[in-house]
C-alpha cells in the first residue's frame, strides 16, 4: 500500500479565500478542496491543459498593468500640469505683472500642452 506524504504549503489571502469559497460551494472541507485542486493542478501540468490557463492569466495581468498605466498617465499629467501653473504663477510674480488669474492659467495650460507634446516625440 503506498503511503501519502506530508507537505505544507502557503496560501496568499487571494487563494485562501477562494479555496474556502470553492469548498462551502461543493460542501467539502478546505483540505478535501485543496487536494482536489492539488490533483487537478497535476493533471493539467501532465496533459498541458495549464498552458490556457497561463495565457488566460497572462491577459488578465496585462489587461490589470495597462489600467494601471492608464492611472500612472492621469497622475503625471496632473503633476506636469501642477509644475507648469507653479512655474506661470512664480514667473508672474517674479516679473512682477499685474494679469489676472485667467491669464496665468491660459500660460500654464500653453506650457502644459508645449511639454506634454514634446513628452510625446520623444521615441525610443
Amino acid at each position: 500500500m503506498l503511503t501519502a506524504s506530508k507537505r505544507t504549503i502557503r496560501l496568499n489571502p487571494s487563494q485562501a479565500r477562494t479555496l474556502i469559497g470553492i469548498a462551502e460551494k461543493r460542501g467539502l472541507t478546505e483540505y478535501a478542496m485543496l487536494q482536489r485542486i492539488i490533483e487537478a493542478g497535476f493533471l493539467a501540468v501532465l496533459h498541458g491543459t495549464d498552458k490556457e490557463a497561463d495565457t488566460r492569466e497572462i491577459a488578465i495581468e496585462v489587461g490589470a498593468i495597462s489600467e494601471r498605466l492608464i492611472e500612472v498617465e492621469r497622475v503625471l499629467d496632473r503633476a506636469l500640469f501642477t509644475a507648469c501653473a507653479a512655474y506661470a504663477y512664480a514667473r508672474h510674480s517674479a516679473l512682477g505683472t499685474k494679469k489676472p488669474d485667467e491669464v496665468i492659467a491660459a500660460d500654464a495650460k500653453a506650457a502644459f500642452e508645449r511639454q506634454r507634446s514634446l513628452a510625446m516625440e520623444i521615441e525610443p
